[in-house]
């Protein structure tokens, strides 16, 4: 079902909330919700870039900007979210925070590096879709977006945790949506092999590789697609090749998900 873009705002509006929306991806998104006509808060851990993008939004779309300069590995950052946004009238939240550069074997990974990447990707995540899931089901309407990545397929050496994590994300939204759906609320996870943001950047330049060797996917082509996709959930598997890969195509996983449902409904239900 393509989303009705003439309703955009009244289903996903008028404030939207974007974690990891000061640059790269974060930022993309910024622009194509603004541009439909919703409100922003923006939420990243640096404040300059935070009030850079929020300025180029009001400029050229007339909407209204919030930011909060904040740091989603805090044990708090869920709930201090909720309350800097209690007054507002949220219609979609998007989590675009979890990136993870670093390519140290597990082993060689140490506590408090791990415990950053388990609270933000994990803990962080959970409380927030708890928090921000509950708000948009009270209101019968509304979306929640997640950025995923192809990493959630399989484990691999340098990414044992990052990929676990990632899979943890996939398995919960894909849940959320069977939950959510009937209530009204979309949820969806954008899943991707690799784009062309400041993280990526970054890290190639250690390695003296340039951006144009590896592929990377332009992040406003991925926002652009994705928010086009939120009707459809419970993924956007943006590099699905067509094969028919219970593992990899978004409609045989979304099949699949309703067939668990069915079961664990039919085992635990009691209405």
């Amino acid at each position: 079902m393509p989303i009705n873009e003439d309703k955009f705002a009244e289903r996903y509006g008028p404030w939207a909330l974007i974690n990891g929306g000061s640059d790269g991806l974060g930022a993309a998104f910024a622009e194509e919700i603004a541009k439909r006509g919703v409100n922003l808060v923006l939420v990243a851990r640096r404040q300059g870039p935070l009030d850079d993008v929020a300025g180029r939004m009001r400029e050229r779309h007339d909407v209204q900007v919030r930011t909060i300069s904040l740091d989603l590995g805090a044990s708090d950052a869920a709930g201090r979210l909720g309350e800097a946004t209690a007054d507002l009238d949220l219609g979609l939240v998007v989590f675009n925070a979890g990136a993870d550069s670093s390519g140290e074997r597990f082993l060689d990974l140490g506590q408090e590096a791990r415990n950053v990447l388990i609270r933000r990707n994990i803990l962080f995540l959970t409380e927030a879709l708890h928090l921000f899931g509950t708000r948009l089901r009270s209101a019968g309407r509304g979306g929640l977006i997640v950025v995923g990545s192809e990493a959630a397929f399989g484990g691999g050496a340098r990414g044992a945790l990052y990929t676990a994590t990632k899979g943890f994300a996939l398995n919960l939204c894909e849940s959320l949506w069977a939950e959510m759906k009937p209530c009204g609320v979309d949820v969806l996870t954008l899943l991707f092999r690799i784009a062309d943001t400041p993280t990526l950047r970054e890290a190639l330049a250690r390695k003296s590789i340039p951006i144009e060797a590896t592929g990377a996917l332009a992040p406003e082509r991925l926002a652009r697609e994705t928010i086009r996709a939120l009707p459809d959930g419970p993924v956007y598997n943006f590099d699905d090749d067509g094969t028919g890969s219970a593992l990899t195509d978004p409609d045989l996983r979304r099949a699949r998900v309703l067939d668990v449902t069915a079961q664990l409904e039919g085992f635990y239900g009691t209405d």
